[in-house]
């Protein structure tokens, strides 16, 4: 999922970034690809014909890596927006997000489209609904199940385009993100809305928020009511986290105990907020900007062209060579969209849109704008 921090142009300083974030963002990706190849593949829909036995159920709390991208893509959301405009904010985050989806989704339903076996099928229609990242408002799957993250991603950036565009972000930010955690406790715990749950993102919203705060308090000294606010946003990570663990329990029909989930939910908000607070320390080189940097399409790409890819070559290298083989192709194939795709995509997009925003009312931010 692309939640990282502005990229480094040529020429320019890496002092800012956070190198551990760089890092702890590779790592989600990995934890999240590791646990549907070992675990999930096999047990949900039959996607994986073998499984993996005590090894998958090791790595079963491995979703939980998405949650981890939720929280850094608050902490570095609302740090890349400040000196930005909403419209300049805006076309940044589609040329973060459009060009490595167009690649990673077009060579999944290609490899879906060869394979053409249950559970997996596809069709021109379906590509061009996922053409716009939002397939089901379609009446479309998703080409990929991976995909339902990164529209949670896009309704946060919305949200943070309409506050830089109010001008509540960032002057009033504290004030929003309060507000905000005041819905998802109400939604989640009385009201149970399905439609503000979707429009509010209730359901992971703190994990946003919480990043948001640390953000904030990081960067511009703590409050009471920023640490209060934090403080809530930490609470109710451990509520999502409960709920999480009783859908697993649905859709498997297995889960790891209440305690379990709740001390890896500490285990991954303790590791976020040390990478966040000491993460400047790292020095941001060229391996750990590779690492981040591919992050992203390694998300997009692996999940259903990875499962196929594990069953066409199981019978020939067993399970375990299959799954060596599925990983290292999939970081192969993000390593290319990183490294030519998306430098390339970038700019076709800014050049397309750049040009109009002379024209849109804009309002920025009142704080100076992060190195890039």
């Amino acid at each position: 999922m692309r939640d990282h921090q502005a990229p480094v142009r040529p020429g320019e300083s890496t002092g800012q970034r956070n190198g551990l974030l760089d890092l702890l963002r590779f790592a989600a990706a990995l934890t999240v690809a590791v646990y549907h190849f070992l675990y999930r593949g096999a047990q949900d829909g039959g996607y994986l014909d073998f499984a993996f036995g005590a090894a998958g159920i090791a790595v079963s709390l491995g979703y939980l890596g998405v949650n981890l991208f939720f929280m850094i893509s608050g902490f570095v959301i609302i740090w890349s927006a400040t000196g930005r405009d909403w419209y300049g904010f805006s076309v940044s985050r589609l040329a973060r997000l459009y060009p490595a989806h167009l690649v990673a989704m077009t060579i999944t339903f290609l490899t879906i489209t060869w394979w053409s076996q249950p559970p997996y099928s596809t069709d021109i229609f379906e590509w061009l609904a996922n053409l716009t990242m939002l397939a089901p408002m379609f009446g479309a799957d998703f080409m990929d199940g991976a995909y339902w993250s990164i529209v949670i991603e896009i309704l946060f950036y919305g949200w943070v385009a309409i506050g830089l565009f109010s001008g509540a972000l960032p002057r009033h930010t504290d004030a929003a993100v309060a507000i905000w955690m005041l819905l998802v406790m109400v939604n989640n715990t009385m009201l149970g809305s399905r439609p503000v749950e979707l429009l509010f993102l209730t359901e992971y919203g703190s994990y946003f928020a919480l990043g948001v705060m640390v953000w904030r308090i990081n960067s511009q000294g703590g409050s009471l009511l920023r640490l209060l606010i934090a403080g809530i946003a930490l609470a109710m990570t451990f509520h999502a986290a409960e709920v999480q663990r009783l859908d697993v329990i649905a859709r498997l029909g297995e889960a790891s105990s209440a305690e379990v989930v709740a001390l890896a939910n500490a285990g991954i908000i303790a590791a976020f907020v040390l990478c966040a607070v000491f993460g400047h320390h790292i020095k941001a080189g060229p391996r750990i900007l590779a690492l981040g940097g591919i992050s992203y399409p390694f998300y997009l790409i692996h999940q259903n062209a990875g499962y196929i890819l594990m069953n066409a070559t199981e019978p020939m290298v067993g399970k375990w060579g299959a799954f060596a083989l599925a990983l290292a192709l999939s970081l192969g194939v993000s390593w290319w969209i990183f490294a030519r795709i998306e430098p390339a995509g970038r700019a076709i997009i800014r050049a397309l849109f750049s040009p109009v925003g002379r024209f849109l009312p804009r309002t920025a931010s009142r704080y100076p704008a992060p190195a890039e």
